[in-house]
C-alpha cells in the first residue's frame, strides 16, 4: 500500500482549503478521496464556485472580496471556529508565507506544506542562491544584493550585458527586468527596488547574467524531513510575460540530451535535501539552450499549477502525498516512512504529457483579462485526459482574482508527438462560450513549428504571430445584439421568444450571404457598430438605411460584399425611415452558444447572444473556419432597387380579440382603436411598442375579479403581437414581451405584420386595420414568396420578385370564436381568438372560482395527451392560451377539437390532481426589500399609498388588525400555483384559504429594481421574482429565486432552468435574515435541495372551503371592509398621484424670463430623437469639452450619448432647459449654455 492510494487519513479529519479556482478543487476532491472532512473559504465574489459546491462546509470570509484570501488572520479564525485540523493552502495567496505558516503552527493547525524555516529561507532570492552555492549546485553568474545604482551598472559590466535585476522577494514574474546596458540598469534598478518594497515588503535586488537563449525546466521534489525524492523534470519554456502558458513532461530537451536529466535530478535533491525539506516542492532551473549548461534560479516551496503533467507521467498523486505527510506530522511523526518515499520515485517517465493553460483573456488585446459569463462549457473527454477547472456553465468569471479558467492535460504512452496530437483534438473539442479564451491561442502554439521541433524558449512567444479567426468590436453602437430567426417559439414558461424584431431583413440578409435564412445575426438599433475583420469574410447590411464604410469608402446595403482581412466596416447612424438594420456574416458567429435552442439575446433578462448583453467595445466574434475561402470565392452583388421593401408604411394589419368584444370595449371605443393615428413612444424597446394616443371608451366601470380598471381581467396568456392596454396605455407586445399578465389586449397584430412593428420608430405614426383569420395567413404567404423570389433571382433564375407588403380591406370578424355555456358543476367556457397564433380558452365570469383553474389544469392535460403538431397550452387561473403554428394546424380545426376535449371533462365534482408539494423559507421583512422601497422614493416617486412600507399598506387595504395578519397570508395557508411564466419562470399563486385573499394594486409607475426571491402581491394573486428585475407587486417577504439560466443547482436542469410546475404547491415557513441569507448563499453555490415532493390534490376539499366562505356571514362583513379600505385607499392614491404628477409638470416647466436673460451667443444642445433624459453631465457653470458626454437619452431602452460638438466646445453651460425624468422630441434644447462675443 503506497502513500498516493485512496486510504483514509489517520489522524486529520478536518482540512481547511486555503484557496479558490481549480487548485480549492484540486483539493477538496483529494480530501474527499482520503475521507477527510473538507472546509471551503469563499468570497461573495466565488459563491457560485465549484469548490463551493463540493466542498463538506463553507464559509464566507470576511473583510473586502479582493483581499481576503489573504487576510490570514481571518482564515485561522475560521479553523478554530471549525475545528479544522489542518490547512492546505494550494498555490499562491498564502502558500509561501512564513507568517502564516508560523501563526498556523502556533495555533496547533498542521500547515500542509514545507516547514516555516524552509519557506523562509527560499522567500528570498539571494539567499536561495547562497543555500546553491554551498551545496555546489550549478546558480547563474550573478550578486548578492545591490546597494546602489551604481553598483548595479559597474556589477552589470564585469558579468557581461544583458543581464537581469531581479527583486529578491519576487515571484510569479514579478520584479525582473532585462537590461542591455548600463544605461538600462540604472533606470530600471529604482523601479525594481520601490516595486519590491511595495509588492513584496522586501526592497533587495540583485543581478544575474541573462540567457537570451535559455530553457526553463524544472524538477517536482518530494521529502519528509530526511530523504527527498525527484519525480522527474517538467519544460515550462514557454512563457508570456514570465508567466507559464504550455508546460510538458519530460522536456524534449532534456530527452534529447544523455544524462541530462540524472544531473538535473540529483542536483534538485542534492539542493532540497541541505533543507531538510518536507512535503512537496519544485527547484527550477535555467537551462542555456546552446550548451545545455543549467543554472538553480530558485526553489518554489508549494504544489506547482502544472503538477498534473508529474502524476501522469509518474503514476504519483502529489496531492495525497502532502495530506498524508502531513497527517504523519500532526500525528507526531516526521513524515511519511523513507522506505515507502524512495519506493514512490521511478528513473524515467511513463509516456509524455502536456499541460495547456486556458484564461479568461483575449489574445487580440495584448492578452487583456476577460471577466464574464461562462454560457456554456464543454471539455475534452477521453483516455489520457484531464481537466482541472472551478468553472462550469454560467459561472461568472470575476476580476477580482486570476483569470485562469482551468487547465487541459493530455497523457500519452507513445511519446510526446502522440500526446502533441491528442492535445490539439482536446482543445478541438473543448468549447468555452461567453468570455473569451485564450483557446484559439493555444491551439496556433501547439501546432506551430516552434512547438512541433521542441525548439520552445523563455522568448518564443514574444514573436510568436498570432491570427485570428475573428472579427473585432471597436464602437458596440448604441445597441447591438446577437438575433436568430424564429428564436424560443416553443419554449413558453416567461422565456420571450426572441429573434430579429424586423425578421424579413434580417432574413434577407442571410439569403444574401448564402446563410439559411434563421442563422444569427447582428440586429443594430440607431446607431450602428464599428468592427474590425481579422479574416476576410461575406457580409450583408440589410433593414433600415445607414451609412455603411468600408476602410474609408462607402459600399452598399442590400448587398453581398466581400471584407478583405484587416479592414474595417463602420454603420453609421440611421437615417429616415425605421429603426432596426441586420448584419449577416456567412457563417453566422459559431461561437455564440445556444439558450434552449437559439442564439437571440434577451439583453433585460441577461440570456442568449454573447454573455446575455448588448455588444460591447472590444467584444470578438469568432467567424467561420471557412470565412477566408468563401470570400475568395464569393462574388460581389446588389439586390434590384424594386426588390428592396420600403419602410414609409403607415398601416398595422390586425385581427380583432381576444378582448375586443362588445362586453370589453364600446363600438366608440373600437372607432377610437382604429381611427387613430397612433403615435409611437420613446418608451418602446425589445419587449414592446408603446404608443401615445387617446382613450377608449369601455363598455364596463371595472374590470370584475381581475381589478379595478376596466382594462383589467384574470391573468392570461398574451398572444403574440397583442396590442395590450395597461390602463389607458396601449403597447404592441414584440418579441421580448412577458407571455402572461392581467391587461386586455383587444387587437393582436397579424404575425407577418410584425416585422414592420420591428421597424417603428419614435415619433412614427400608425393605424391599425382589422382583416380576419385567412387574410393573416395571405399576408405570411406574400412574405415568404417574397423570400422565395430572392433565392431564385440570388440562385440566377430570373423570375419577378413582388413586395412582400400587401393591399387589405378592412374586415373585422368578432374576436369571441366560440361559447359554451354552464353546465351543472361545469363552467361556461369562451373561446377567443388571439391573432392568427392562438386561442385563448376561459373559463367562468373573471371571479375566483376554483372550479375554473381545475377546468384549465384537466384541458391541458388534454392537449399534451393528444401531442398536436406545432400546438401547445400555457395554463392560467381560469385560462389556457393554446399556441399554433397556423401552417401546420388550422384555426378551425384547432377550435373543433378543443370544443371536443372540453366536452370530455363534465362534471368536476371528485377530482384528484396529482402535483408536487415545494416548502420554502421566506424572510418576512427582509432588510432588502426595505432597500428597494428606499430607491424607489428617493429615483421614482417619493410619495405614494403603498409607501414607504409595503406590508403596512397591505394591511390596510385588506382592513386587518396587524402586520402579522399580513404574514399569516403567506405563512398559514398552501398557495397554488395557478400559472408559471410572465417572465423566466415565475409562479404565480393563489391562496388556497379564503381568508387569505388579499388584494394590492401595482406600483405606479413600476420599480426598476426588486431583489431576487421577493414575494409580492398584485390584485388578488402573488408571485415570486425568480430574478432581480424590475416589477410592481407589493412585497412582503423575500424567499429563494427559482431560476438558474445554467441548469446547474439541485431542482433545475438546461432544459428547465426554472424550478415551479403549474399546480405546485407551495408552503412558506419563517427563517430569520440570517437564516435566509445562509440559504441564498447556499442556493447560489448548488447546495441548497428544495424540499419538494410528490402529493395528490383534492380539490373538492378546497372549493367547498371557498363555497362555505361565501355563505359566512362573518367573512362577507370582512371583503365588505375589504373593499371599502381598498377604496379609500384608492383614492388616496389617486390624490398623491395627481400631486406627483403636478410637481413634475411645475419642476419642468420653462422659465422664459430667464430664457430671455442669457446673454451673448446661445449655444444648444439638443435631443436627436424621441427620448427620456436619463443623465445630465454638466451643471451651469462648466465649460464644455470636445469630445464630452453632455447628457445621456433613454430611448427603445438604450443609452445615447449627447457629445459636445466641435462648434460647442468653448461655450458655458448656463442653464439645464431639460433635467433628468425629461420627455424630450428631436430638436428639444437639454442643454444651454453661451460663448461670450
Amino acid at each position: 500500500m503506497t502513500v498516493t492510494d485512496s486510504t483514509s487519513l489517520r489522524y486529520i479529519r478536518k482540512v481547511l482549503v486555503a484557496n479558490r479556482g481549480e487548485i480549492a478543487v484540486r483539493c477538496i476532491k483529494a480530501c474527499r478521496e482520503l475521507g477527510v472532512h473538507s472546509i471551503a473559504i469563499i468570497t461573495n465574489a466565488d459563491a457560485t464556485s465549484l469548490h463551493a459546491t463540493l466542498a463538506d462546509e463553507t464559509v464566507l470570509l470576511p473583510g473586502d472580496d479582493s483581499t481576503a484570501y489573504t487576510d490570514g488572520d481571518a482564515i485561522l479564525d475560521i479553523c478554530k471556529r471549525t475545528g479544522a485540523d489542518a490547512i492546505i493552502p494550494g498555490y499562491g495567496f498564502l502558500s509561501e508565507n512564513v507568517e502564516f505558516a508560523e501563526a498556523a503552527a502556533s495555533a496547533g493547525i498542521t500547515f500542509v506544506g514545507p516547514s516555516p524555516a524552509s519557506i523562509k529561507a527560499m522567500g528570498l532570492k539571494h539567499e536561495a542562491r547562497a543555500i546553491a552555492e554551498a551545496a555546489n549546485v550549478p546558480v547563474i553568474p550573478g550578486t548578492q544584493l545591490l546597494e546602489s545604482a551604481a553598483a548595479a551598472t559597474e556589477a552589470g559590466e564585469s558579468l557581461g550585458f544583458p543581464v537581469m535585476l531581479k527583486a529578491t522577494g519576487g515571484g510569479g514574474g514579478m520584479g525582473l527586468q532585462i537590461c542591455e546596458d548600463k544605461e538600462q540598469v540604472a533606470k530600471a534598478f529604482s523601479m525594481i527596488e520601490s516595486r519590491a518594497g511595495a509588492l513584496f515588503k522586501n526592497s533587495g535586488v540583485f543581478l544575474e547574467k541573462y540567457y537570451p537563449r535559455s530553457r526553463h525546466i524544472e524538477v517536482q521534489v518530494a521529502g519528509n524531513g530526511d530523504i527527498v525524492v525527484a519525480f522527474g523534470e517538467r519544460e515550462c519554456s514557454l512563457q508570456r510575460r514570465h508567466q507559464k502558458v504550455i508546460e510538458e513532461c519530460p522536456s524534449p530537451f532534456v530527452e534529447a540530451h544523455p544524462g541530462l536529466r540524472e544531473r538535473m535530478l540529483d542536483a534538485a535533491v542534492t539542493y532540497a535535501s541541505q533543507l531538510k525539506y518536507k512535503s512537496v516542492g519544485t527547484v527550477e532551473f535555467l537551462v542555456d539552450d546552446e550548451t545545455a549548461d543549467f543554472f538553480f534560479l530558485e526553489m518554489n516551496t508549494r504544489l506547482q499549477v502544472e503538477h498534473g503533467i508529474t502524476e501522469m507521467c509518474y503514476d504519483v498523486d502529489l496531492v495525497h502525498l502532502m495530506l498524508k505527510q502531513a497527517d504523519y506530522e500532526h500525528g507526531g511523526q516526521l513524515g511519511i516512512p523513507s522506505d515507502v518515499l524512495r519506493g514512490l520515485g521511478r528513473p524515467k517517465p511513463h509516456g509524455s504529457a502536456i499541460e495547456a493553460r486556458i484564461y479568461a483573456e483575449v489574445p487580440l488585446r495584448d492578452f487583456a483579462p476577460s471577466p464574464g459569463i461562462c454560457q456554456f462549457l464543454k471539455w475534452a473527454e477521453g483516455d489520457g485526459v484531464r481537466v482541472d477547472t472551478w468553472v462550469r456553465n454560467g459561472q461568472r468569471i470575476t476580476p477580482l482574482y486570476d483569470p485562469l479558467i482551468g487547465k487541459l492535460i493530455v497523457h500519452s504512452p507513445d511519446g510526446r508527438p502522440a500526446a502533441q496530437v491528442k492535445m490539439l483534438k482536446a482543445l478541438a473539442e473543448t468549447a468555452i462560450q461567453g468570455t473569451q479564451s485564450n483557446l484559439e491561442y493555444l491551439s496556433k502554439i501547439i501546432e506551430s513549428d516552434i512547438f512541433v521541433s521542441g525548439n520552445t524558449l523563455t522568448n518564443s512567444l514574444a514573436t510568436f504571430k498570432f491570427e485570428s479567426c475573428s472579427l473585432q468590436v471597436l464602437d458596440p453602437g448604441v445597441y447591438s445584439t446577437i438575433q436568430d430567426f424564429p428564436g424560443r417559439i416553443t419554449v413558453g414558461h416567461g422565456i420571450p421568444p426572441g429573434g430579429p424584431m424586423d425578421d424579413l431583413s434580417a432574413r434577407v440578409a442571410n439569403i444574401l450571404v448564402g446563410n439559411d435564412p434563421g442563422v444569427e445575426v447582428l440586429e443594430v438599433t440607431l446607431v450602428g457598430p464599428e468592427l474590425l475583420f481579422h479574416e476576410a469574410a461575406v457580409v450583408s447590411v440589410c433593414g433600415a438605411q445607414l451609412p455603411l464604410t468600408l476602410g474609408g469608402g462607402s459600399c452598399p446595403m442590400w448587398s453581398r460584399i466581400i471584407i478583405p482581412k484587416g479592414q474595417t466596416l463602420k454603420l453609421g447612424k440611421i437615417t429616415g425611415n425605421g429603426i432596426r438594420t441586420y448584419l449577416a456574416v456567412k457563417g453566422g458567429f459559431p461561437q455564440i452558444p445556444e439558450f434552449l435552442g437559439s442564439k437571440s439575446t434577451a439583453p433585460e433578462l441577461g440570456f442568449g447572444g454573447i454573455q446575455g448583453r448588448k455588444l460591447q467595445i472590444n467584444d470578438i466574434l469568432s467567424l467561420s473556419p471557412d470565412s477566408k475561402t468563401w470570400a475568395a470565392e464569393t462574388t460581389v452583388t446588389s439586390l434590384p432597387s424594386e426588390a428592396i421593401p420600403a419602410f414609409g408604411y403607415t398601416t398595422l394589419y390586425c385581427m380583432d380579440g381576444p378582448y375586443g368584444s362588445d362586453d370589453i370595449l364600446t363600438h366608440q371605443g373600437r372607432d377610437t382603436l382604429y381611427g387613430t393615428d397612433w403615435v409611437v413612444s420613446h418608451n418602446s424597446s425589445r419587449s414592446g411598442v408603446r404608443l401615445d394616443g387617446p382613450q377608449l371608451e369601455w363598455a364596463r366601470t371595472s374590470g370584475g375579479g381581475g381589478g379595478s380598471h376596466p382594462s383589467n381581467v384574470f391573468d392570461y396568456g398574451y398572444p403574440n403581437g397583442g396590442v395590450n392596454f395597461t390602463g389607458e396605455s396601449p403597447i404592441i407586445f414584440a418579441h421580448d414581451r412577458p407571455d402572461l399578465g392581467g391587461f386586455v389586449c383587444p387587437i393582436t397584430i397579424c404575425s407577418g405584420e410584425m416585422w414592420k412593428v420591428g421597424q417603428l420608430k419614435p415619433g412614427n405614426t400608425v393605424r391599425f386595420q382589422c382583416v380576419t383569420y385567412d387574410d393573416a395567413l395571405e399576408i405570411v404567404k406574400r412574405k415568404d414568396s417574397y423570400l422565395d423570389a430572392l433565392r431564385n433571382l440570388l440562385g440566377g433564375k430570373s423570375s419577378p420578385v413582388a413586395s412582400p407588403i400587401i393591399s387589405l380591406n378592412h374586415r373585422s370578424l368578432s374576436s369571441i370564436l366560440h361559447q359554451t355555456p354552464r353546465l351543472g358543476n361545469h363552467p361556461k367556457v369562451t373561446y377567443r381568438q388571439g391573432g392568427d397564433t392562438s386561442i385563448i380558452i376561459e373559463y367562468g365570469e373573471q371571479v375566483s372560482d376554483l372550479r375554473n383553474t381545475v377546468c384549465v389544469q384537466l384541458l391541458g392535460k388534454q392537449l399534451t395527451i393528444a401531442d398536436l403538431p406545432s400546438v401547445r397550452g400555457d395554463a392560467n387561473f381560469s385560462s389556457l392560451t393554446v399556441r399554433f403554428d397556423p401552417f401546420q394546424m388550422n384555426q378551425g380545426r384547432l377550435l373543433q377539437l378543443l370544443i371536443e376535449y372540453d366536452g370530455t371533462i363534465g362534471d368536476i365534482t371528485g377530482i384528484k390532481i396529482p402535483a408536487r408539494q415545494v416548502r420554502l423559507p421566506v424572510c418576512l421583512d427582509h432588510s432588502s426589500l426595505q432597500e428597494s422601497a428606499q430607491r424607489y422614493m428617493e429615483s421614482i416617486r417619493p410619495t405614494a399609498a403603498y409607501m414607504p412600507d409595503n406590508v403596512e399598506y397591505l394591511q390596510k387595504n385588506n382592513a386587518l388588525e396587524s402586520r402579522s395578519d399580513v404574514f399569516d397570508s403567506l405563512l398559514k395557508t398552501p398557495w397554488l400555483t395557478v400559472a408559471v411564466g410572465f417572465y423566466v419562470g415565475t409562479p404565480i399563486m393563489f391562496p388556497l384559504d379564503p381568508w387569505r385573499v388579499l388584494t394590492g394594486q401595482k406600483y405606479n409607475p413600476s420599480r426598476v429594481y426588486t431583489p431576487s426571491g421577493s414575494i409580492g402581491i398584485g390584485g388578488s394573486l402573488a408571485a415570486i421574482y425568480p430574478v432581480t428585475a424590475p416589477g410592481g407587486y407589493q412585497l412582503m417577504g423575500r424567499t429563494l429565486g427559482g431560476w438558474d439560466a445554467a441548469g446547474n443547482r439541485p431542482g433545475f436542469s438546461s432544459t428547465q432552468p426554472w424550478l415551479f410546475n403549474h399546480f405546485d404547491l407551495i408552503k412558506f415557513y419563517a427563517v430569520s435574515e440570517e437564516e435566509y441569507d445562509k440559504a441564498e448563499r447556499d442556493f447560489q453555490a448548488g447546495r441548497y435541495v428544495f424540499e419538494i415532493e410528490d402529493i395528490t390534490l383534492d380539490m373538492d376539499e378546497h372549493i367547498a372551503k371557498f363555497d362555505a366562505a361565501a355563505q359566512d356571514p362573518k367573512y362577507r362583513a370582512w371583503r365588505k371592509r375589504q373593499d371599502a379600505a381598498a377604496q379609500e385607499l384608492g383614492e388616496t392614491e389617486k390624490q398623491l398621484f395627481r400631486e406627483w404628477i403636478e410637481a413634475k409638470e411645475s419642476n419642468h416647466s420653462q422659465d422664459s424670463a430667464e430664457d430671455e436673460a442669457i446673454a451673448g451667443k446661445t449655444v444648444l444642445v439638443e435631443s436627436p430623437v424621441d427620448a427620456n433624459v436619463w443623465k445630465v453631465l454638466v451643471k451651469p457653470g462648466d465649460v464644455l469639452e470636445k469630445g464630452q458626454t453632455v447628457a445621456i437619452l433613454e430611448a427603445m431602452k438604450m443609452e445615447i450619448k449627447i457629445v459636445a460638438s466641435d462648434d460647442q466646445v468653448g461655450a458655458t453651460v448656463v442653464k439645464i432647459s431639460q433635467p433628468p425624468g425629461s420627455i424630450v422630441s428631436p430638436g428639444a434644447v437639454i442643454v444651454k449654455a453661451r460663448r461670450e462675443e
